[in-house]
């Protein structure tokens, strides 16, 4: 099937399908819901979205159930997806990412968590995300126009 089929297809699939994985998993394109639970007996669980191509068009909601510092949920593309710049962990309880795919890259969407900034980071070690911090906006120096004399 062509890439530019598959929006045209996925609506006659079941739209509604939801996993709840205690372990490692490769997401199908129809895992549109995720809720994933990481603790002390399933250790930290990696969620593989599913091939970027054959997803164009979905959306894909993982929520994590239950992580901590070291039982954590890491998310990773199937090294298919253009600009993806590394494995996202989650480490809390409620952390959140909404995937969207356009046929050559996954977009993350969404990102939240109750009441605090989830422990979502692309750099830092598992446990080690810190809140958002934000610059002081830059002001320009006012320029002003040479004019030559005519």
């Amino acid at each position: 099937m062509a890439l530019e089929q598959n929006n045209e297809q996925h609506y006659r699939e079941v739209p509604d399908k939801y996993i709840d994985p205690a372990a490692t998993v490769i997401m199908t394109t129809r895992d549109y819901v995720v809720r994933p639970s990481a603790d002390q007996f399933s250790g930290a669980i990696i969620v593989q979205l599913p091939p970027v191509a054959e997803a164009k068009g979905r959306f894909y909601s993982i929520v994590c159930r239950n992580a901590d510092a070291v039982n954590t949920v890491t998310i990773a593309d199937a090294d298919d997806s253009e600009c993806w710049l590394a494995d996202i962990v989650m480490d809390g309880k409620c952390d959140k990412m909404l995937f969207y795919s356009d046929g050559l890259c996954w977009h993350a969407l969404g990102v939240g968590g109750v009441g605090r900034f989830p422990g979502i980071s692309t750099t830092d070690a598992p446990g080690t995300s810190q809140a958002p911090t934000t610059a002081a906006p830059t002001t320009l120096a006012p320029t002003t126009l040479l004019t030559t004399g005519a």
